[in-house]
């Protein structure tokens, strides 16, 4: 069992602004802010924007009804969309193709 949508990973640069304060122009280095989110792809869901959602309902599957987690990354801060091995889980037998620990 699995979520219909790709598990993707999405490496983007977000907005970001400088300390609080005064700030002197000559010894400013602005720097970019990197980040890597993780999820699964909602197709066309917002235009503009790339959306991923971190949490679903496997018993609704095939047909999603219930997301959480909604993440939307404006398409052009994207700098590059990785498709991941999604985790096989069977809820009715309790095994699942990964090591995933056990509390």
């Amino acid at each position: 069992m699995s979520c219909p949508w790709s598990l993707v990973a999405i490496h983007w640069v977000d907005a970001f602004d400088s300390d609080n304060g005064w700030i002197e122009m000559d010894n400013y280095k602005p720097e970019p802010c990197n980040v890597v989110s993780v999820g699964y792809l909602w197709p066309d869901c917002l235009s503009g924007y790339v959306t991923i959602t971190g949490s679903f309902f496997p018993d609704e599957l095939p047909n999603l009804k219930t997301i959480g987690m909604v993440t939307h990354i404006p398409t052009t801060m994207v700098q590059r969309i990785s498709i991941l091995q999604q985790p096989q889980f069977d809820f009715k037998k309790g095994q699942s193709n990964d090591k995933v620990p056990h509390t």
